[in-house]
C-alpha cells in the first residue's frame, strides 16, 4: 500500500511538532523516520496510526484519504518500544489477541497465529509468558502480534532502544527479513542513524519538525542536502573545516595556505563550511601542495585514520596501514571529487559548482 501525506502538520499549543511535510511512501517499501530527540518523527508515526489528530493537511492510504479515520479502520500494525505485551496471556494468546477481537473463529486464529510465529521465529516459544522471554524474544511476538491481522501498514516506533547493542544488530537485520517476507509497507522511527541506513529502503531526516532530506538511504551520504544531513549522516562524522571561499579557493580560519576547491556560485568573501568525508580525503607524502601536520593516527582494521590539523579544524582522513604517517609528520592533503560539498555558514544551504 502506498501512504502519500500532503502538507501534515501538528501543532501542540504553540509548538509545531511536525511542519507542513509532504511525502510519498511506496508500497512495500521500508520507510525510517530519522532525526534527533524532539524531531517529530514519533508524531508523524501517531499520525499515521491515527492515535493522535492531524491539525492540517491530508494523509492517504493508495488514493483513500484516512486523515479523520479511527486506528481500527485504518488497517495498520504498531510495535512500540516497550513492546506491550499482555503479562498475563501465553506467547500463542498475545499473538492471537487481535484475531479474537475481530472473532476470528478459534482454530483459525490458532493456525493463523502459528503461522506468523514460524515468520518471526518464536514457534518454539508459544506457551511461554512474556517475562520468561528475552527482549528479542518479546520483541519477535509483538511484531507477529501486529502483522497477524494482515495489516497495509505496518509502524514500529523505536523497538530497538531497549535491547542490548549486539542483540539490536540481529533484531534489525530480523526486522528486515520480516518485512521482506511479508512485503507490507513499513514506517521505522529511530534516532540512530546506524540502524537507518543498515535496513531500510528510504530515509526521512527531520529536524524541529521540518523534513530535511527524503531519500535512498545512500543518497543522503553521497548527496546530502544541507549541513545537517551532511553532518548527521556517517560515522565517522563528516569533516567540516569554516573558512572564507575566494575565486575558486578556499582558505580555513587560521590555517597560511588556500585549498583549491573549484568554481562555486558563491561571492568572494563569504563565510563557508567545506565539508569532506574521511575517505575522501588523500593524504600523500608532503610534496608542496596543501601541507598539514598529523596529531594523531589510530588503527581501524585494514586503515588508519589519520587527524590533520587544519588552523582551527580538524580533518579525518584513511590511510592505507603500509602508508600509514607518523604524528607530527607534514604531509600533503588533496581531495576527490566525490564526497566533498560546500555550504553556507549560517543557513546550512548547500552550494553547487
Amino acid at each position: 500500500m502506498e501512504v502519500r501525506i500532503e502538507d501534515l502538520v501538528k501543532r501542540f499549543d504553540d509548538v509545531i511538532a511536525v511542519n507542513k511535510v509532504n511525502a510519498t511512501f511506496e508500497s512495500g517499501k521500508l520507510i525510517a523516520l530519522l532525526g534527533p530527540s524532539g524531531c517529530g518523527k514519533s508524531t508523524m508515526l501517531n499520525m499515521l496510526s491515527g492515535i493522535m489528530p492531524v491539525t492540517e493537511g491530508k494523509i492517504y492510504f493508495d488514493d483513500r484519504d484516512v486523515t479523520m479515520l479511527s486506528p481500527d479502520k485504518r488497517e495498520v500494525g504498531l510495535v512500540f518500544q516497550n513492546y506491550a505485551l499482555y503479562p498475563h496471556m501465553s506467547v500463542l494468546e498475545n499473538i492471537c489477541f487481535p484475531l479474537k477481537i475481530k472473532r476470528v473463529p478459534k482454530a483459525e486464529r490458532i493456525e493463523k497465529a502459528k503461522e506468523y510465529a514460524r515468520m518471526v521465529h518464536i514457534d518454539d516459544y508459544l506457551d511461554r509468558l512474556p517475562k520468561e522471554l528475552s527482549g528479542g524474544q518479546q520483541q519477535r511476538v509483538a511484531i507477529a502480534r501486529a502483522l497477524v491481522k494482515q495489516p497495509k501498514l505496518l509502524l514500529l516506533d523505536e523497538p530497538l532502544s531497549n535491547l542490548d547493542a549486539k542483540l539490536r544488530v540481529e533484531m534489525r537485520e530480523e526486522i528486515r527479513r520480516i518485512q521482506r517476507e511479508s512485503g507490507v509497507t513499513t514506517v521505522f522511527v529511530t534516532h540512530d542513524q546506524e540502524e537507518a541506513t543498515s535496513i531500510s529502503d528510504y530515509i526521512m531526516l527531520m529536524k524541529l519538525g521540518v523534513k530535511q532530506q527524503f531519500a535512498k538511504t545512500r543518497n543522503l551520504y553521497n548527496d546530502p542536502a544541507n549541513l545537517f544531513v551532511a553532518d548527521f549522516i556517517g560515522n565517522p562524522t563528516i569533516n567540516q573545516l569554516h573558512g572564507i571561499y575566494e575565486k575558486g579557493n578556499f582558505r580555513p580560519d587560521a590555517y597560511e595556505n588556500a585549498i583549491p576547491i573549484g568554481r562555486y556560485q558563491i561571492e568572494d568573501g563569504s563565510r563557508v563550511v567545506f565539508a569532506s568525508r574521511p575517505e575522501s580525503v588523500i593524504v600523500e607524502k608532503k610534496n608542496g601542495k596543501t601541507v598539514m601536520e598529523v596529531e594523531e593516527t589510530y588503527v581501524s582494521g585494514k586503515d588508519t585514520l589519520c587527524v590533520l590539523k587544519a588552523g582551527d579544524g580538524r580533518l579525518r582522513a584513511y590511510v592505507d596501514n603500509d602508508s600509514a604517517p607518523q604524528e607530527k609528520d607534514l604531509v600533503s592533503v588533496s581531495f576527490r571529487d566525490r564526497g566533498v560539498f560546500v555550504f553556507n555558514e549560517e543557513s546550512g544551504e548547500r552550494y553547487y559548482e
